[in-house]
């Protein structure tokens, strides 16, 4: 009986250094916005490298979409850069440098969307490749 007590307690201990011991996920979600029409987010702060990705989708029965996603300080609301401007569907992913506390201002017409921000590493940044 000791010798099954043994073997599951080193079962156990195995089991809890591999959770210990497993890589983490680097890239972790922030915020998520989604919506239809113009608005201006809510706050959020970032203080390291950090990815946006983004989807828009056309309204059903519509045409004309359009949007433009403009990146701005959260307090003054002072432009930081243009993030996106189509006037088709689609998705994708940009990284961003920039820190500090954050919102998009999004003018949108006959268009879904969604903004998703996740911080990463340092390292994960560098690893990246610009499409261009």
């Amino acid at each position: 009986m000791k010798r099954g007590k043994g073997l599951a307690r080193l079962v156990l201990c195995a089991l809890a250094s591999a959770v210990v011991f497993a890589p983490a996920k680097a890239e972790q979600e922030l915020v998520v916005f989604t919506g239809s029409g113009s608005k201006l987010t809510e706050e959020f702060e970032v203080s390291g490298p950090w990815l946006l990705d983004w989807s828009v989708t056309g309204l059903t029965g519509t045409k004309g979409l359009g949007i433009e996603v403009v990146l701005v300080e959260s307090e003054l609301l002072r432009y930081r850069g243009t993030v996106l401007n189509s006037y088709n569907p689609g998705a994708g992913t940009k990284m961003f440098k920039e820190t500090g506390r954050l919102r998009f201002r999004v003018n949108s017409s006959f268009a879904g969307w969604r903004l998703k921000v996740s911080t990463i590493t340092r390292e994960e940044a560098r690893e990246m490749v610009p499409v261009r």
